[in-house]
């Protein structure tokens, strides 16, 4: 196929802290809310006070009794994510799915930082405590990063690539941008593309407070802890959730009548090489993403006009990122709305890029810029629009979204309005 090929989405799903369902997901962002609240887990509050949790995703109201014995936390997300994309795409089941697509011409591609680190870490308890001197035959399988693939493969019978990407908090975002690739190639017709992610555990709270991401204290109120782009913020609150899209050739869409909610128009990466965990302060690998991006989609800087920022509300990410942007827009970045959805669900990880993805599209298609909770006193480098605090009504035609993830990973999108089809 011509690199020309278009790539579109069709499909969306998506289990978040506001509960499962894009809907609700996107009900929650724009109204305002934030599903940040006190670590349910008392073991865990000691690293990680406050986190971002699923708290109505009951695995059993979704899967069958062996499907939840036999997967992580991260998978079962993923696989329900998964299954609402494709229910939303026209595909109730496996055999639909295949009236459309040969199993051979669906393709996978997750992005997920560390896998089934719940499974693990029981495991490794339960080994180091001395309650047993086995564990289970199904720990490995269990908690390998491809796992979420591998399951969403075996469900629906797909026999195209499945690949898993862990590139840290980029990691969805370079699932979905590789992704394009595929169909750009012509190695699958369809993808589901995405990211799931569970990351309460001690070791990896302990580990995420002692490089100093998290934030270990804020007001009373949890639920601004998060604070993208304020002068208080402290670092990141964790959250957990899986986000799934549908992306198919336009043509194929189109042949089959598909509802198209936006193009993929542009993907970029590249890498810091500067720290294991701290950003280039002068945002050169950010920079270089997002002129890659904007080179693969033929647009010019003016031609974006909203951006997802990554902002996590780390001092120094989010220091590093309105450099970048300064840097690649100039003047013009004060005239784009830049927000961060970070304050209502938290750091996803893994799953970041594809939820935030959806907010893209989800602004794309009803016109709803999501806000930036929490920034009541905006550092003098952030851009001078973060859609502080309230939803706005704003019609965009295209946005770019940022993923930048330790070890330097970058991964940017560009999305683009259906109506431009």
């Amino acid at each position: 196929m011509s690199e020309r090929t278009r790539i579109v989405v069709t499909g969306l799903g998506a289990v978040t802290p506001f509960g499962v369902g894009v809907p609700l997901f996107w009900d929650g962002v724009i109204s305002g809310r934030s599903a940040i609240g006190q670590t349910t887990d008392e073991h865990l509050r000691q690293w990680a006070p406050v986190t971002a949790e699923a708290t109505q995703f009951n695995p059993a109201d979704y899967l069958d009794k062996k499907q939840v014995q036999n997967t992580d936390r991260f998978t079962q997300m993923g696989l329900v994510a998964a299954t609402e994309a494709l229910r939303d795409a026209g595909w109730p089941d496996a055999k639909s799915l295949h009236e459309s697509y040969a199993g051979d011409r669906i393709a996978i591609s997750i992005g997920c930082a560390f896998g089934g680190v719940q499974t693990l870490e029981e495991g490794s308890e339960r080994l180091s405590s001395g309650r047993s001197s086995r564990v289970g035959p199904r720990l490995v399988p269990k908690s390998i990063p491809n796992a979420a693939g591998a399951t969403i493969a075996t469900q629906f019978d797909i026999h195209g690539p499945v690949m898993t990407y862990a590139t840290a908090c980029a990691s969805s975002a370079n699932s979905i941008g590789e992704a394009s690739y595929w169909l750009r190639l012509g190695e699958a017709d369809m993808v589901i593309a995405g990211g799931a992610e569970c990351l309460f555990s001690p070791a990896i709270l302990a580990g995420l407070r002692a490089a100093g991401a998290l934030a270990t204290e804020g007001p009373d109120d949890f639920g601004a802890w998060s604070r993208p782009f304020d002068k208080e913020r402290q670092g990141m609150v964790m959250g957990e959730g899986a986000a799934m899209l549908i992306l198919e050739t336009l043509d194929h869409a189109q042949a089959r009548g598909a509802h198209i909610y936006a193009e993929l128009v542009g993907y970029g990466t590249s890498n810091d090489a500067y720290h294991e965990t701290s950003p280039d302060p002068e945002g050169r690998g950010a920079r270089l993403a997002m002129e890659r991006a904007l080179r693969n989609a033929s647009l010019r800087p003016t031609d974006i006009d909203y951006i997802n920022a990554h902002a996590t509300a780390t001092p120094a990410g989010d220091l590093a990122e309105s450099t970048a942007l300064r840097q690649m827009f100039g003047a013009h970045v004060d005239a784009i709305p830049v927000s961060s959805i970070k304050g209502a669900v938290g750091h996803m990880l893994g799953t970041a890029g594809a939820i935030e993805s959806i907010a893209c599209i989800k602004a794309l298609q009803t016109d709803m810029l999501p806000p930036t909770l929490n920034c009541d006193d905006k550092e003098e480098t952030a851009p001078k629009d973060v859609v502080p605090n309230r939803a706005r009504q704003q019609h965009i035609e295209r946005a770019l979204s940022n993923s930048f993830g330790f070890g330097g990973q970058n991964g940017v999108l560009i999305w683009q309005n259906a109506d431009l089809i």
